[in-house]
């Protein structure tokens, strides 16, 4: 993973301040979590660090490097969202290895990795199954693995590990 550092950010909806003059540095293999009331900043943090959400005032920095002018696709940062984002058409394999695609990976690296990431999450009993056949708890599963395959600089967590079971949801923590 990587360091990644918030320098005065300020955002704005209108005349509505969300995130004021916020300062933060998560070091290299840090997990931290944001808490706060509903509507007070936490997922537009999260989005203006992964670059979905422009800042009105400050610096974002990755590894040191100022990236608030950087595309998304730009900052090689994952992100999983409260809602799982899954494809319904695909299976949770071709769900996970989808990032995966878009690599010049061959079709036995994208299997290996997509197979090592099922079995971290222990979902390798779902890989065939669609997202319509599976519970709340296993499409996160999905949604996380989908995010882990890409081996990001770092990945925002948008609430993706509440329905998770409790052992699981340690165990990726600690991952």
């Amino acid at each position: 993973m990587t360091q990644i550092e918030l320098r005065g950010v300020q955002k704005f909806f209108g005349a509505v301040q969300v995130i004021k003059d916020l300062n933060l540095k998560i070091a290299d293999n840090e997990f931290i979590v944001l808490l706060g009331q509903s509507g007070c900043g936490k997922t537009t943090t999260l989005r203006a660090i992964a670059g979905l959400e422009t800042i009105d005032e400050g610096d974002i920095f990755i590894d040191g490097k100022p990236v608030q002018h950087l595309k998304a696709a730009d900052r090689d940062i994952a992100m999983v969202f409260q809602s799982f984002s899954l494809y319904p058409h695909m299976s949770v394999y071709e769900n996970i290895a989808f990032p995966l695609r878009a690599t010049r990976k061959s079709k036995t690296e994208i299997d290996s990795e997509v197979r090592s990431v099922a079995k971290t999450l222990q979902i390798t009993d779902l890989l065939d199954k669609k997202p319509s056949a599976l519970s709340g708890g296993d499409m996160q599963r999905v949604a996380i693995g989908r995010a882990l395959v890409r081996r990001p600089k770092a990945m925002l967590m948008d609430e993706p590990i509440g329905a998770l079971d409790a052992k699981l949801r340690e165990e990726m923590r600690a991952e």
